[in-house]
């Protein structure tokens, strides 16, 4: 008689990392309770990787801080269960959350400039980080423990630059830094909230691959936090889609973002620019929908759409600008006995902008391209070079002749709550160009204004509200507001959508579709997203270093990039296709091999 062979042992499912169920976050407002975060559960498995998307004020930042334990120096109130790493950090006490935090669990925040000090070196608050939680590593340990992580996330010479000071990294190394003292103790949690969204395209693409990295090589566990689902798409396992603190979608990354089945998913899916249209197909697409609109009666009755030929302009006219070997040299301290040095931020740069039509500046920070759209409204004198602008040579106008030609050129800002004045209302913001250039009818400012207002998407009652009372997109409507009231022949758009939302994004994006239609407006869109630039330009100049190393039609150059850091900069977009994310990880290791991460050797 034959022996049955014994039933193999099932596999040992490993407890979650992570368990999170019915949580609730509601704060105390002036108007009542507010509900941030309503009945959220989830759970992340050891080494898995998690991303939770959704707008400004969808509960996803509120939620992830509760998972630290953040929530209790405020007034907030938690209830439901949260266990990390075993603990429950629901019922801990203050001290027990203490010790898990950055051991067990690590974030690393959005703004790296906020977290770190800027009077201690890297090194010092690496090190305090790791000795708070390692008690018994001697002073050299915790040093030499520094170095090596600082090593891992790629932060070059660290044994020399562990000296420096936070304002001497860039935004993409001070924020490998934070990801470093995340790293430090080796947790089993890390949790990253925005942590691309104020870096370049590439220095995005280098921060998600270095994560994706660290979480295969430590086994890790990660969550991600991001408006954008282009971000998480590539990074992470499994999704949530938050809306006003509430789960409306979630499971394997792959099928929501393949097939969403929540209209709300859609929507943050369609807002997100795709480098796969061009800016003939969005703009057809978009008189299509104002047509509709406008028969079904819900569109705004004032637009009269006014469709350009392609492209823009007959390039044989004289064009609106024209920059002729443009240059701008700074003076560079040399420290306390160091001698200065200069550096030239452009460096003989030469293009034309004609009368209509759109011409995007893309390039990573440093490459010039503010610097370049500041000369042209000659917010700063060049060193060399000449400014033709309206067929008037402004090189080196006074400002007093500049007066008459500032209402035919105007700007809009990244940051619109910087730029807004926080203690005058939104009519004497943006009335004040009017006031300015000598219109004393404060009866006929205020109609033009709310006119204005009711333009761009909000309310004329709007008059006499302040900037804080507005979320972000609305300020940034504001903020075009103010640069039309005068009816400008140039609008130079600085990264005007760089710091919101992708849905938000895209209203705004669309907005100055419109505006430029109706309008015949001339605009100047610098930017470092290029998936951004080819929605709203006719033509693209790609900048590097103060310099201009491609130039074309806008479709030509996404289509068919000549110059390598054109390829380099396209290759670190990122994609909704996880498969093709993959691909182009792939992709972008082969190029930083080839050219180096600093970029694309000449």
């Amino acid at each position: 008689m034959t022996n049955a062979s014994p039933a193999p042992t099932p596999p040992v499912t490993p407890p979650p990392v992570v368990s999170v169920r019915d949580l609730r976050i509601t704060f105390p407002t002036l108007e009542g309770p507010l509900t941030a975060v309503d009945g959220l559960s989830f759970e992340l498995s050891p080494g898995g990787a998690l991303g939770i998307v959704g707008e400004s004020g969808s509960g996803k930042s509120a939620a992830s801080l509760a998972l630290m334990g953040l929530h209790r120096a405020t007034n907030a109130t938690v209830t439901g269960d949260i266990t990390v790493a075993g603990v429950d950090v629901s019922r801990a006490d203050d001290a027990t959350v203490r010790a898990m935090r950055g051991n067990d669990i690590a974030m690393v925040f959005q703004d790296p400039m906020s977290a770190l000090h800027p009077q201690y070196t890297i090194g010092n608050q690496i090190v305090e980080a790791y000795r708070t939680h390692r008690r018994s590593a001697s002073a050299a340990q915790a040093r030499q423990r520094a170095i090596d992580v600082l090593d891992r996330v790629g932060i070059p010479h660290p044994a020399t630059r562990i000296n420096a000071y936070p304002h001497e990294f860039s935004g993409g190394m001070k924020q490998r830094v934070l990801i470093a003292m995340g790293l430090v103790c080796e947790p089993k949690v890390l949790l990253a909230d925005e942590p691309t969204t104020a870096l370049d395209v590439t220095v995005q693409a280098q921060i998600l691959d270095l994560l994706e990295d660290l979480r295969t090589d430590t086994g890790m566990a990660l969550i991600l936090v991001s408006h954008d689902l282009g971000v998480v798409a590539g990074s992470t396992e499994d999704i949530i889609v938050m809306r006003e603190g509430c789960e409306v979608e979630s499971g394997d990354v792959r099928q929501v973002l393949k097939s969403p089945e929540h209209p709300y998913t859609r929507d943050l899916l369609d807002a997100v620019p795709r480098l796969d249209l061009s800016r003939q197909e969005r703009l057809a697409r978009l008189r299509t929908e104002r047509s509709r609109a406008r028969e079904s009666g819900t569109g705004s009755a004032h637009v009269t759409p006014a469709p350009h030929p392609s492209p823009r302009g007959p390039v044989d006219a004289e064009p609106l600008v024209r920059v002729e070997n443009l240059r701008r040299r700074f003076r560079v301290r040399g420290g306390l006995f160091g001698r200065a040095s200069h550096f030239y931020a452009v460096d003989g740069v030469s293009l034309q902008v004609h009368r209509g039509e759109s011409l995007g500046i893309v390039g990573e920070s440093g490459s010039g391209k503010s610097t370049l759209s500041r000369m042209i409204t000659r917010l700063l004198p060049p060193t060399d070079g000449r400014i033709i602008f309206d067929g008037h040579d402004i090189t080196h106008s006074s400002e007093r002749a500049l007066r008459p030609l500032r209402r035919d050129m105007q700007i809009i800002f990244q940051n619109p709550y910087s730029s807004l004045n926080p203690r005058r209302t939104v009519g004497d913001i943006v009335g004040a160009g009017l006031r300015v250039q000598g219109n004393r009818d404060s009866r006929a400012v205020k109609r033009q204004v709310k006119e204005l207002l009711e333009r761009v998407g909000l309310e004329p009652d709007h008059y006499d509200r302040f900037p804080h009372a507005f979320s972000g997109g609305q300020r940034q409507r504001i903020a075009i507001a103010r640069a039309l009231i005068l009816n400008p022949k140039l609008v130079i758009c600085d990264e005007p959508v760089s710091a919101l939302d992708v849905s938000t994004q895209e209203q705004v994006l669309r907005l100055l579709a419109e505006l430029q239609d109706d309008l015949d407006l001339t605009l100047i869109f610098v930017a470092h997203d290029l998936a951004v630039v080819r929605q709203v330009s006719d033509r693209v100049v790609v900048m590097r270093q103060g310099r201009v190393v491609e130039s074309g039609d806008g479709d030509a150059v996404y289509d068919t990039p000549e110059h390598p850091y054109t390829r380099q900069l396209l290759a670190a977009v990122p994609v909704l296709d996880p498969e093709e994310a993959h691909e182009r990880r792939v992709e972008r290791q082969r190029l930083r091999e080839a050219v180096g991460d600093e970029g694309v050797a000449s």
